[in-house]
């Protein structure tokens, strides 16, 4: 049968059904392919519909394509930053490690802007989709604000293979400065294609727009 959407709640449990089902009728072997395919469907990760169907119409509940990119955006950065610095002087690799936090701390399942992110991350953590960069010990208080600073700072290198050190300093959020990153002006905007909400931030002179945290004061 060929779906044209699966925003549907019924239509997703019953391909869950039906893919839970072939992994007791199946073998052994196939049992991993259908516990994927299975997560894709519970968590309504829109990025991997495609595997299940030829044609499907994107909305609703799950995990949007862009978040799923932005996941693999900041974890390539966190990957290349971890990389390059392998390849720094003893010294200057201590000083860096000393500064800055160069290590993932994942993201915030409690949160409701961060939580389709988690999603995710623990989707391609488990099914090791990817390469992923080394974690920290969840205690350097990123969130997706600081993430979407370093993707901001990242885009001026992203092409680069090796990260010099200059470039590690500027896209890393430093130690100790993690509440100075930008200063958020609290207006509330709607983006008309999602229910987030939004808020307006202050990067020296010049303003955009990202996904407003939870925490936000």
């Amino acid at each position: 049968m060929k779906l044209q959407s699966l925003e549907n709640s019924a239509i997703r449990l019953l391909m869950f059904n039906q893919y839970k089902i072939m992994s007791l009728l199946g073998r052994n072997d196939e049992g991993d392919s259908y516990d994927y395919y299975q997560d894709i469907i519970v968590n309504g990760i829109e990025k991997k519909y495609p595997v299940l169907l030829e044609s499907i119409s994107f909305g609703g509940a799950g995990v949007p394509i862009k978040v799923s990119e932005d996941v693999e955006l900041i974890l390539e950065i966190f990957c290349k930053i971890q990389g390059s610095i392998r390849k720094l002087d003893d010294e200057i690799q201590r000083d860096i490690k000393k500064e800055y936090h160069i290590y993932f701390d994942g993201f915030d399942a409690g949160n409701n802007i961060e939580q389709p992110y988690y999603t995710y991350y623990e989707f391609l953590n488990k099914y090791k989709e990817g390469k992923l960069p080394q974690k920290g010990n969840g205690e350097s208080g990123l969130t997706l604000h600081h993430y979407n600073q370093m993707m901001n700072s990242y885009m001026k290198h992203g092409s680069d293979e090796t990260l010099d050190e200059d470039k590690i300093r500027s896209i890393c959020i430093r130690k100790g400065e993690e509440a100075g990153v930008s200063e958020a002006i609290l207006v509330d905007f709607t983006d008309p294609g999602t229910s987030l909400p939004l808020q307006l931030v202050k990067e020296d002179k010049t303003y955009h727009l990202e996904p407003k945290q939870a925490d936000t004061e």
